[in-house]
């Protein structure tokens, strides 16, 4: 009987979290165009003055842009392209 009700406490907490989860991710907003290629450029910098190798860079600027769109509180983009 304790299992069987703490199965089901742990299964609607999942429930709920992933609820959660889900919420939060749609309800953040598109950023601005402009606010998106002013941090590319801003990565790109930080990649030439970094020297990276030239098969690094496209990853690097898409996880550089993407860490300043989080921390601004907009969405992640898929690609920078």
């Amino acid at each position: 009987m304790q299992s069987s009700r703490l199965t089901h406490i742990t299964l609607v907490a999942m429930l709920i979290s992933s609820t959660a989860i889900s919420f939060n991710a749609a309800a953040l907003p598109q950023a601005p165009m402009e606010d998106v290629l002013s941090l590319k450029g801003a990565c790109q910098q930080i990649a030439l003055e970094d020297q990276l190798p030239e098969n690094e860079v496209a990853t690097f600027l898409l996880d550089c842009v993407n860490d300043q769109l989080t921390e601004m509180g907009y969405e992640r983009v898929a690609s920078l392209d």
